[in-house]
């Protein structure tokens, strides 16, 4: 009965997004990386632009990637990226740039973990095989009342079970995007609309009213918080910058020269800014200086003169991209 009601209300009440429009495995594949850790009104214009720009596997896997970070510029979480272009080099190295049609050769692509290859695999090609996401685990969690934390492989293995069983000899595209649809507009985190929801009567949190009770997390961990002076430093044709990425964060991304905040600088330096920039896991607080190409003095394998004129071309990462906003014109 859920998957009857579930589908049921999807064909009704689906959003018209783009990526619902086709069955093309790579532009799906792109829509459910992109949409990860990012809202789907936001990734929209990146998923046409992707698109355009990389209209095929092919195309994609033959990019530079400095032309792929550039293209994913300002969604975040760059290796989304990497992975993407990685995997399409596979494709056009292992399967001449066709995309396998099975769940096992999907899930061997690289960057492709088991919610994207089972998005893929029935979203695509109709696979039984279910896509289980913190939208699913949310609302399977309150069908069912699962007291055990969703964190847990062994709790993600009975919402995996109880949607397998639920999908058999049903439509899987429309299921899984179904339990997509329903957990971001009906299901969501803290203000369930039960009013409008077809599953209701099938859902154990709703009939003794504790869905906010579910699903059981882990307690968050706080942010680290980071103290950075950022530095720009540039002459009428060059800009100093920098290929640090040894923090991890961003790799590939070009940075400003910058090094842990200090209270004098053994050189003269003027402060044009401060700012806080907050990554799901670190919190930056920058303060932006400028000083003059002569008297800067930090030094670093990873620095670089740049021209000025390729500052709109390249993939920054976004804290830098705050701080050049502060370049003089």
């Amino acid at each position: 009965m859920i998957a009857t009601k579930l589908i049921a209300w999807y064909q009704k009440n689906q959003r018209d997004l783009p990526f619902r429009k086709t069955n093309d495995p790579y532009a799906i594949w792109v829509s459910e990386i992109m949409a990860q850790q990012t809202r789907i009104d936001t990734m929209i214009p990146y998923y046409h632009r992707w698109l355009n720009q990389f209209p095929t596997i092919e195309a994609c896997a033959e990019a530079e990637v400095d032309d792929i970070l550039k293209a994913w510029e300002g969604l975040g979480y760059y290796r989304r990226a990497r992975f993407l272009h990685q995997g399409c080099q596979y494709l056009m190295k292992y399967h001449q740039g066709i995309f396998p049609d099975t769940h096992e050769e999907i899930a061997k692509i690289p960057g492709i973990g088991p919610y994207t290859s089972a998005a893929i695999a029935s979203i695509a090609f109709g696979i039984s095989v279910p896509a289980i996401d913190g939208n699913v685990l949310r609302v399977v969690s309150r069908l069912r009342k699962i007291n055990s934390d969703i964190s847990k492989e062994s709790t993600k293995k009975e919402v995996y079970s109880l949607c397998y069983d639920w999908m058999q000899s049903y439509n899987a595209s429309q299921f899984t995007q179904g339990m997509m649809e329903i957990g971001a507009l009906i299901c969501t985190p803290s203000s369930p609309k039960c009013n409008l929801c077809p599953l209701q009567s099938e859902c154990a949190s709703y009939n003794d009213q504790t869905m906010l009770d579910y699903p059981v997390k882990p307690m968050k961990k706080k942010p680290s918080e980071h103290h950075y002076d950022l530095y720009l430093i540039y002459d009428d044709t060059n800009l100093l910058v920098s290929y640090d990425d040894e923090d991890g964060l961003m790799q590939g991304m070009v940075r400003l020269p910058m090094v842990q905040s200090t209270q004098t600088a053994p050189f003269d330096r003027v402060k044009v800014a401060t700012f806080k920039h907050v990554y799901s896991h670190k919190i930056w607080y920058c303060t932006v200086y400028t000083a003059s190409p002569d008297s800067f003095s930090y030094s670093s394998e990873h620095y670089q003169w740049m021209p000025k004129a390729k500052i709109s071309s390249i993939a920054w990462i976004t804290a830098a991209k705050k701080a050049l906003a502060y370049i003089e014109k």
